[in-house]
């Protein structure tokens, strides 16, 4: 569960621990009655419904051009370290990003359609679960 399902507004999904996630997990800390210092540690995770005994899942979603968020970012850092320049790591999913993409996609013979699926995070090296 995530504090917007748990009826905790933490503002823009962008990636970023601002002021109003501090303010939504500080109120959802409240509501469940566990010491309210604003950090996400395994108590708060467990009260979410996450299980932090279980490795981490690395997802690797679907992007296209128009994505943005952490996992663009990461996409980004990878067509970097793989010598394919995606402009500004900024975790938006622009013009430049897209043909870093399908230059990559290109150099490995993928179909290259500036989709990220799964043959692409794999071939940039990604973990994916």
């Amino acid at each position: 569960m995530s504090l917007l399902a748990a009826g905790f507004n933490p503002g823009k999904i962008d990636g970023v621990f601002g002021p109003q996630t501090k303010k939504a997990v500080l109120s959802f800390q409240k509501s469940k009655n566990l010491a309210q210092d604003g950090i996400v540690g395994r108590n708060t995770w467990a009260a979410l419904g996450v299980n932090c005994n279980t490795p981490p899942v690395h997802h690797c979603p679907v992007l296209a051009e128009g994505s943005s968020g952490p996992a663009v970012g990461n996409l980004q850092r990878l067509l970097k370290t793989n010598g394919f320049n995606p402009g500004t790591i900024d975790g938006i999913f622009g013009p430049q990003t897209k043909a870093a993409v399908l230059s990559f996609q290109k150099s490995r013979n993928l179909v290259p359609d500036g989709i990220v699926g799964i043959k692409t995070w794999t071939a940039l090296g990604a973990h994916c679960s």
